[in-house]
């Protein structure tokens, strides 16, 4: 028989080396020889590198080369969607028939767990079904009477009761790790022979238990290296990382969304729209989560550009000549209403941007409270009728009646956008929320020096009232003044006017009334569709 083990772990010399069952990357062969050495392992990895993948094939290694040994396979995904089962179903299928292929008949067997029963034929349905039951049992016979198996099971705060090694896939994407980790630990703790290996992308939300768990020490390097870097985390965690600097040096690409080319981890970062995401799927960084979305020397840049390009900040009203400030660039108007006069009310946020040789020159941002919803529609159509902008577009999340009187009163003049935060949209065949979307958008166009904005302390203070938060964006309260990142807000919406121009975008409708549905504007980029209600939102009117 093919010592399929000895192939997996590479390590017998022969003068013609038989081909692998399972070719493998330079990172997954170092994770095969470091899960030896081990008691307790990590692999943090960038995204579609083949955790999973990587797992199967440990899984096989162990069975085959130790009788009556157990592997538990315990799978985040077997919570999330039966699709998501299905292609890990198929991973571990794929692996086994390769297995199969070069053993001899009647060696690898799929087994239904409750019943003990060994199935005469499985189909790709009838595999993906007892894997989603959680009946998956995957046996390798030493002999007639000996047998080592993988069994598969979801992993949740009562996964007790199970002995052997222990594999725990996407750790990251598992919202209550603290408490399965509570349940399973002593899984392995129960044996100085078991083994415990996690793999995990760096998760979204620096809250969760596996941040603390696997962060590497501050101020740790990383030298690009195609087999990856091994590291002690936090918490004394032994982890490899191989993220996609280290990936590409071993030649395994990203492809670009749009064309399908091939290209570089620095090339995917500026394409980036989400930039922490990138960084935290494909640079494995554990990005802080709750601080502020930009920081201040990108905004005192931006500033420092406002002074040349003459932006102002005013309150209450528009400033006289406001016009002369323009000079005959594309301009995009976004507004925050907040129709309201508290001393400590939200004021209504607006900001005029021009685009100047490749700069989104914030010209004119406006802060000012009223009480009175007529105001904000004339200063509105004052700004539209001198500006003849590309586009208007509104935060119609608390104000949608509002937003929707203005639509139609302002809708001959110009193209008026209403922006639902709490929508989801379509951005490069992913689902992404316009909040976060715009959010992204606003930080994006700051921190890569691309922005002027008015030199003024309200609007420093205003933009570092935006956060980040759980992967999206939330505003926190000036208690003082009462801002809520009106002005950010503002400035986003603008640059989606621009961007959107003569309304290339398709939302769904805002209602003039609860019983008349608006119909959506036309478009070709991107599409929003309804979600649940933003609990970030706060009624304007008071």
């Amino acid at each position: 028989m093919t010592d399929i083990a000895g192939q997996l772990d590479e390590e017998e010399a022969a003068p013609v080396a038989p081909e692998p069952v399972i070719k493998m990357r330079a990172g997954q062969r170092r994770l095969f020889r470091l899960v030896d050495e081990y008691r307790m392992l990590a692999f943090v990895a960038r995204r579609q590198y083949g955790k999973t993948t990587s797992f199967a094939n440990i899984a096989l290694k162990k069975m085959m080369k130790t009788k009556f040994h157990t592997v538990i396979f315990g799978s985040a995904k077997l919570n999330l969607s039966r699709e998501i089962v299905r292609k890990e179903a198929h991973v571990m299928e794929r692996g086994i028939a390769e297995a199969t292929r070069r053993l001899d008949a009647g060696r690898f067997m799929v087994a239904d767990a409750e019943t003990g029963k060994v199935p005469d034929r499985l189909n790709h349905d009838d595999f993906a079904e007892l894997f989603e039951a959680q009946r998956m049992e995957f046996r390798y016979f030493h002999s007639r009477s000996s047998y080592s198996r993988t069994k598969v099971v979801a992993l949740r705060p009562d996964t007790v009761g199970e002995t052997g090694d222990l594999m725990a896939d996407e750790v990251g994407r598992i919202n209550n790790w603290r408490d399965v980790w509570e349940a399973i630990e002593p899984i392995v703790a129960s044996n100085p022979e078991f083994r415990l290996l996690l793999s995990t992308t760096p998760p979204p939300d620096d809250a969760h238990y596996s941040f603390e768990q696997l962060c590497p020490l501050p101020g740790t390097v990383f030298p690009v290296d195609p087999e990856g870097n091994v590291y002690e985390s936090i918490h004394g965690v032994t982890v490899l990382r191989v993220d996609a600097l280290d990936a590409y040096a071993d030649g395994v690409p990203v492809y670009d969304l749009k064309t399908g080319n091939p290209i570089t981890p620095q090339q995917l970062l500026d394409k980036s729209l989400d930039k922490d995401a990138c960084r935290r799927n494909y640079f494995c960084q554990f990005v802080t989560g709750g601080s502020a979305a930009i920081s201040y020397m990108a905004i005192a840049d931006a500033q420092a550009l406002g002074i040349k390009h003459g932006c102002v900040f005013a309150e209450d009203d528009l400033p006289d000549g406001y016009e002369r400030m323009f000079t005959g660039g594309p301009v995009g108007i976004g507004g925050d209403p907040a129709t309201t006069e508290g001393e400590k009310s939200n004021p209504f946020g607006v900001c005029v941007t021009e685009r100047v040789d490749g700069l989104w020159v914030a010209r004119l941002m406006l802060s000012f409270k009223s009480a009175d919803p007529q105001r904000p529609k004339d200063i509105l159509r004052e700004l539209v009728k001198t500006l003849k902008p590309e586009a208007l577009a509104l935060d119609a999340t608390s104000e949608r009646y509002w937003c929707a009187e203005v639509k139609k009163e302002l809708e001959l003049l110009v193209n008026v956008l209403l922006v639902v935060n709490s929508e989801t949209m379509e951005h490069l065949n992913e689902p992404i929320k316009v909040k976060t979307y715009l959010g992204n958008l606003g930080c994006n166009a700051i921190d890569d020096r691309v922005t002027a904005l008015p030199p003024a302390r309200e609007v420093k203070e205003d933009f570092r009232l935006v956060k980040r938060e759980k992967g999206g964006f939330n505003n926190a309260l000036d208690s003082v003044t009462g801002r809520h990142g009106d002005l950010f807000d503002g400035f986003k919406l603008s640059l989606f006017a621009l961007e959107t121009g003569g309304g290339v975008t398709e939302a769904t409708g805002v209602s003039v009334s609860p019983a008349s549905p608006s119909g959506p504007s036309t478009s070709g980029r991107m599409k929003m569709t309804p979600d649940e209600p933003d609990k970030d939102a706060q009624p304007a009117y008071r």
